[in-house]
């Protein structure tokens, strides 16, 4: 269930708990009358069960809740209710399925934004894949996509195209690249470091690496793997079971080919260079188009459950004004 707290002007209260009161999704519904200051108005906290908060969200929208006051919106741990459970099993859809694409939206806008911490976390993942590529150790390599942060602005991509919604596409896009740009600078200066004082040779390099060479030898299950985890990204990022993008990242090889992008120029082999930015750009790819199909097909899934909602909703206005 969903803990939607709502602060508003007095004067759409009465519209706010009207739509709320007949909503077949509202559990409970709580009104404090003047307790907003700023802007001067009510609090209304409602439980809505999470199939029916997408729509329910919506259409507090339409009500200008959130130009002229404010909407949050929770996930609690526990709810002890039975008023939650009957309401459930009569809104159609699953709460697990269920998406809420308000908060998608406000993640992926988080995800397409440049900053500090993700340019950091970039750079150390990308360096520890650099040092994975050198000794060939497949333990680092995992580290580093358990580190890598590539998956949000990847994921933000997609859902900007999907949605139409250009410019949060565009700025993931370009966060993306700038992100493995700056892994790759940083990757290639700490490289140089370890060739110049000997740390690590040519000779361990230019020799057989069986535990790495998967980085740079791009093949259909480069894509096909790419594909399925763009599919359980997008679900995972959408619905309740986000443990399932622990995964994704290790999953994928975006950050160990970027890594060794950077370790292959310093150490002049370009065979793998060339392979590890095939196996980057198909990674990319891949991710970006299961992605987008997959949220494509959430969102014609969610309109499906809505379109039940409303019919569950005229239903009971006609019953209501038939009584």
């Amino acid at each position: 269930m969903l803990e939607i707290r709502i602060v508003a002007p007095s004067h759409l209260t009465s519209d706010i708990t009207a739509m709320l009161d007949e909503h077949p999704g509202v559990v409970t519904i709580a009104l404090m009358r003047g307790s907003s200051l700023i802007p001067v108005g009510d609090t209304i906290s409602v439980g809505v069960v999470r199939e029916a908060g997408d729509d329910v969200i919506g259409r507090l929208r339409s009500l200008g809740v959130a130009e002229q006051g404010t909407l949050t919106v929770v996930e609690p741990r526990l709810v002890l209710s039975n008023a939650a459970t009957t309401t459930e099993a009569h809104v159609p859809g699953s709460p697990i399925d269920a998406v809420i694409w308000e908060e998608v939206s406000n993640r992926t806008s988080e995800d397409a934004s440049m900053s500090g911490t993700y340019l950091i976390l970039m750079m150390a993942a990308t360096m520890i894949a650099g040092i994975g590529v050198l000794s060939d150790s497949v333990i680092l390599i995992v580290a580093a996509m358990v580190v890598g942060p590539d998956f949000g602005p990847t994921a933000a991509t997609a859902v900007g195209i999907a949605s139409r919604r250009w410019t949060v596409a565009r700025s993931a896009f370009f966060t993306l690249i700038v992100g493995f740009l700056t892994g790759i600078a940083a990757t290639a200066l700490l490289a140089g470091f370890l060739h110049l004082t000997g740390i690590y040779q040519s000779q361990a390099v230019l020799g057989l690496r069986p535990q790495t060479a998967f980085i740079y030898e791009v093949g259909w299950p480069s894509v096909i793997i790419a594909m399925i985890a763009g599919v359980v990204g997008m679900i995972s990022l959408t619905t309740a079971k986000s443990g399932a993008l622990i995964g994704v990242f290790i999953s994928v090889t975006t950050i160990p080919a970027a890594a060794n992008v950077a370790v292959a120029l310093v150490y002049r082999i370009p065979d793998e260079v060339i392979g590890s930015m095939q196996q980057l750009l198909v990674n990319i790819v891949a991710i970006q188009v299961a992605a987008g199909l997959t949220l494509l097909i959430q969102r014609r899934l969610t309109s499906r459950a809505n379109d039940r909602l409303r019919v569950l909703l005229r239903a009971g206005r006609a019953g209501t004004i038939a009584s």
